[in-house]
């Protein structure tokens, strides 16, 4: 290094020490922060994919229990194996009944393999859809797939314009927007094929059934067929629409669910695809992985700019700290070149407070740097002795501060004990003083921090004998535990704040009776001690914020005492226990405490 000049080593050093963590910390969070969002994207989605497949499932199992009322009518298969006038008239009436009940049916008919029946209205006309090729539909896969599932539903993607099935024997296009459903019947008794259900609903009923389906997040979520998207269950302009490219509708085709990661249409995407039980759609949600990123990328180029800002800023530093080092030494060479031997004077002024400076302060006045040496280390030994002084007064603040609840409660008990002898015995004032000396006695008890459950709802019970000196209507406090409160342990101050909490909060308007439970049960080693009220509740949007900020560990407005408790717990047992709140206006309030079972 020596062999270095000095403006080279401090461009290195500043570059090791500065340039380089800075460039680590930079990707390294880069990194955790996409694995971290791309993970939590992967979860979402799917589960998003998930509920939105359930959603659409049991509305077509509705569609469903309408071929099985058909298949389960004795009389209805009847009149299918039966050529008579009547009996078809019967079965085109019964269809049309069905049909009429539910305003997505398009059309609901069918197909024996030697005859075709349709709905019929209540005036003897034909309504709804209508096939006319029997033999080209006998020989389709909507035929051959129901009668190979032997009496099970199966589903068809008829979204685009089909030529199997027409809204009349006159119209030119066939029908549209639809799924459809076929299901093969046989004779209950005797199991012979009696013809095959064809079930067109239309697509708006998926629509309309998930417009009430909240969704979060970004991307586009859509539901699609063999050739292609059907519909979109919810859409977003400005995210990604599902491609027509034939390897992206052939893997869904081909795959029951799945993830895809790459891209589609020229835009990285990250989809996620499940199909829907016993049909040929899938529900597809997809995402610009770019857009979603942005945020990592906007970090990670913000950190890149402020380390090229703190390259050149290390530049600038180490030149003119190399200047300010190389330019007081040259002239502190040539003083000392011209210095003479055996003579203590020379011509050369110190300018600076660096170290150079005092090396040249010692060439010139050794004697005077020395007295201010000493000078500095008698004020040094005088702050010193400052900081213990005042370090000794913080101790005796301290002492004193403890001395003095000890005296207020100790003179308290010595009024107590005049106000007996004054009455003669005890009395409603003495009852209040020894009450509250105990309420003191516990508050500012400081040795035990973890206490039995026992002491804790002692505790409670002081506090409430207190607050009912000065309430004309008596709170009652009842307390019921399905195990030893002796044996068990509490933080100490857990369960008095939120007694105090209802009597403040929970019984300001005068009504019935105040009562407040604690009941306490262990489930699998967990206690669960509740704090119940029948007061006036709380409303709504304020339980909302209480519980997200219980939840998100910020205090709430004018909830100190929730927020004090629940800290406490999570910082002493973890983020699993805490504080839960339940509340119904005009019943009343419930503060679970949740907190590990420590028992002696």
């Amino acid at each position: 290094m020596r062999t270095t000049r000095i403006f080279q080593r401090l461009v290195v050093a500043f570059f090791v020490l500065i340039i380089l963590p800075s460039l680590f910390i930079t990707f390294f969070t880069y990194n955790k922060y996409v694995n971290e969002i791309e993970t939590n994207m992967e979860k979402f989605i799917s589960l998003l994919v998930q509920n939105v497949n359930v959603q659409i499932t049991d509305k077509l199992n509705s569609f469903e229990r309408t071929g099985v009322q058909l298949y389960s009518d004795s009389t209805f298969i009847d009149g299918l194996q039966s050529k008579s006038d009547e009996s078809r008239l019967m079965v085109g009436r019964k269809l049309n009944s069905v049909a009429v009940n539910n305003g997505y049916i398009a059309s609901l008919q069918v197909v024996t393999p030697t005859d075709q029946y349709t709905m019929i209205d209540s005036y003897g006309e034909r309504n709804g859809g209508y096939i006319r090729d029997l033999k080209r539909f006998r020989e389709s896969e909507y035929y051959t797939e129901a009668m190979e599932q032997h009496g099970y539903p199966v589903w068809f993607d008829t979204s685009r314009v089909t030529d199997l099935f027409y809204k009349s024997e006159s119209t030119k296009y066939g029908m549209t927007d639809l799924i459809t459903m076929t299901q093969a019947v046989y004779d209950m008794e005797t199991h012979d094929f009696a013809g095959v259900i064809i079930l067109n609903i239309k697509i708006g009923v998926l629509t309309d059934s998930l417009k009430s389906y909240a969704f979060y997040g970004s991307g586009n979520t859509f539901l699609t067929g063999p050739n292609g998207a059907i519909m979109g269950i919810n859409l977003n302009i400005s995210e990604p629409n599902f491609s027509t490219a034939r390897d992206i509708v052939s893997l869904i085709a081909s795959n029951r669910e799945g993830i895809y990661n790459g891209k589609m249409d020229g835009i990285r995407v990250f989809m996620v695809y499940k199909q829907v039980p016993y049909t040929d759609l899938s529900v597809v949600h997809i995402v610009d992985k770019d857009k979603l990123l942005q945020p990592a990328y906007n970090i990670r180029n913000l950190c890149l700019s402020i380390v090229a800002v703190l390259i050149m800023l290390s530049i600038i530093v180490a030149y003119w700290t190399t200047i300010s080092i190389s330019q007081p030494l040259n002239k502190l060479m040539r003083a000392m070149s011209a210095f003479p031997r055996n003579e203590f004077h020379v011509s050369y002024t110190p300018s600076g407070q660096d170290e150079i400076t005092l090396l040249g302060d010692q060439f010139i006045q050794m004697a005077d740097h020395t007295k201010t040496l000493i000078d500095q280390i008698y004020v040094t030994e005088i702050k010193q002795k400052t900081l213990e002084l005042n370090h000794a007064n913080a101790e005796l603040n301290v002492l004193q501060m403890q001395i003095n609840p000890h005296f207020l409660y100790n003179t308290l008990d010595i009024i107590r004990w005049e106000a007996m002898y004054e009455a003669g015995g005890e009395s409603k004032v003495t009852r209040m003083i020894d009450d509250f000396c105990k309420l003191m006695r516990m508050t500012i008890n400081k040795d035990e921090e973890i206490i039995t459950i026992e002491k804790e709802l002692a505790h409670a019970l002081t506090y409430i004998d207190v607050i009912n000196f000065r309430h004309r209507a008596p709170i009652s406090l009842t307390i019921d535990f399905d195990f030893s409160t002796k044996n068990f342990f509490i933080p100490r101050l857990t369960i008095q704040p939120l007694i105090e909490n209802a009597v403040i909060h929970a019984f300001h308007v005068v009504g019935t009776e105040a009562r407040i439970n604690i009941t306490g049960t262990m489930e699998h080693s967990i206690m669960m001690i509740r704090v119940t009220d029948n007061g006036a509740g709380i409303q709504p949007d304020r339980l909302t914020e209480l519980t997200d900020s219980l939840l998100s560990d910020n205090s709430p407005q004018g909830s100190i005492a929730l927020y004090n408790v629940n800290q406490r717990l999570k910082l002493r047992y973890g983020k699993s226990f805490g504080l839960v709140i339940t509340s119904e206006l005009g019943v009343g309030t419930t503060v679970l405490i949740k907190l590990p079972g420590i028992e002696k």
